[in-house]
Order: structure tokens, then sequence, then C-alpha cells
């Protein structure tokens, strides 16, 4: 699983992650791309790819609608992903958003998830909070610490701190995918070097037994659970561009 630009630390400083929300409150369109590489692919805890990681994409906003598409290198093929929603920015700082992403993948790295996002947030010049619930779906099946099929619905929660570019993230799924997915902390760092955005993190997950084998140290279904913690790190280097703009502003 990937996400949107925002996904990727400061709920973010790319999110996806994990959705791209919009300051605009006119009708201004604005269609923009963006591409980067990362030393590690790390989406919610979870290693997605555990060598370097180009990945771009392509967004439209027109007021606080989005839509996009991002993809990714993975361990084995590529990720797709679509999304689209409408985030609404109130004037004392405050946002709420909700919208739908859906994770596509190539060969035979991954199933297909689907999702129903939601946040919320605050932000000053200094300070940021950013919450999300989303409510998925997976099409293939969960398992729990002993590896028994769950199922194939999951939730996720997620909340980041953010100070002066600092950020702390906890995140943590449920529902089916509570024992094979877990829950991470991740603490970050980013900025912005002659145009470029730069992120560096440290990612700590906690999977329990692991039997899907998501980490180093875990097992898989044929073999005895292994230990589901492991610690990361991964450095991302992202630009954006603006390729056109149109309507009143423009």
């Amino acid at each position: 699983m990937n996400k949107k630009l925002q996904h990727f630390g400061i709920s973010t400083v790319l999110a996806a992650g994990a959705a791209v929300l919009s300051t605009t409150v006119s009708a201004e369109a604005t269609l923009s791309d963006n591409a980067g590489i990362l030393s590690e692919y790390i989406f919610r805890g979870i290693v997605q790819n555990d060598t370097a990681a180009g990945n771009g994409g392509i967004d439209l906003e027109v007021g606080g609608f989005y839509a996009g598409t991002w993809i990714a290198d993975v361990d084995d093929g590529v990720e797709y992903d679509f999304y689209a929603g409408y985030v609404h920015e109130f004037s004392n700082g405050f946002y709420l958003g909700a919208g739908a992403t859906s994770y596509q993948y190539s060969d035979s790295f991954d199933n297909e998830y689907n999702e129903a996002n939601f946040y919320a947030g605050w932000s000053n010049d200094l300070w940021s909070l950013d919450l999300e619930y989303t409510k998925g779906d997976y099409n293939g099946d969960f398992v729990d610490d002993n590896g028994n099929i769950e199922g194939d619905e999951y939730d996720f929660i997620a909340a980041t701190v953010g100070w002066n570019g600092v950020y702390l993230t906890y995140g943590m799924f449920g529902d089916d995918a509570d024992d094979q997915l877990g829950e991470y902390v991740e603490l970050g760092y980013g900025f912005e070097v002659a145009g470029f955005d730069v992120t560096a993190a440290l990612v700590h997950t906690d999977l329990g037994n692991d039997p899907a084998g998501l980490t180093s140290d875990g097992g898989d279904l044929s073999t005895p659970p292994g230990d589901g913690d492991e610690t990361s790190a991964y450095v991302g280097i992202h630009r954006s561009f603006d390729i056109m703009k149109w309507g009143s502003g423009s």
C-alpha cells in the first residue's frame, strides 16, 4: 500500500499521500505534477520497497476539490493509486476533508485496496495537528497472529503532531487487519532545499508475531511466528511543478 503524497509523514510534506490539501477557496484550478525518490519506501509502517524507489504523480485541484494519480516502484512491480476528495479549510486554521483512494498493483506484489478517507486538523505558523480515519476493503484476506484467516475489511487511524518541520505520527490498523498490519510510530523532519521537499524519518513498526512475514524478523504462514518489531529509516526528495492554472486569479 502507498498513499497520495500526504501520507509520507507530516500529513504532510508529500499523501498522501495522503490527499492534496488545497488552501484555495476560489474557483481557480491547478494542474500539477510531482516526482521524487525514496531511499526506502515505507507506508503506514510497512516496507513496500527496501531499496531506492522512484515515484511520481499528477494532481488536479479546483477550489477544495482534488483528484489525482500516483505511481511508485515496489519490490515486485509498480504501484499505481487513484484518489479524489474535498478539503475545506476554515479561516481559524482548522480543516475537514473526505475522499476515496484505490491502490492497484502490477505483477504479484499485492492485491487491491479501496478506502474511504476522512481528515481533520489544525495548523498555524509553527504547530500542526492532523487526524485521519480510514475504512477500507482488501481484495484478499488478512490473518491473525496464529495464521488464521480474519477477513478482508480494515480500518486505520492516525494522528500527527508537527512543530516547525518536525513531526511525530502514530498510526494503528484495526478490524480484520489489526494483527497483520499492527501499529507504528514515525518521527521525522521535513524541509525545503532549492525548491525540493526533503524528508528524513525513523519508523518503528510493531506487527506482533508477524505471521505474514512483513518485517525482516517475521515468519510466514508455514513457519513459526517471528518478532514483528522493526525500526527503519528513510530519506525522501521530491519536487512539484505547476503545469497549468486557469479560472479566477490565474
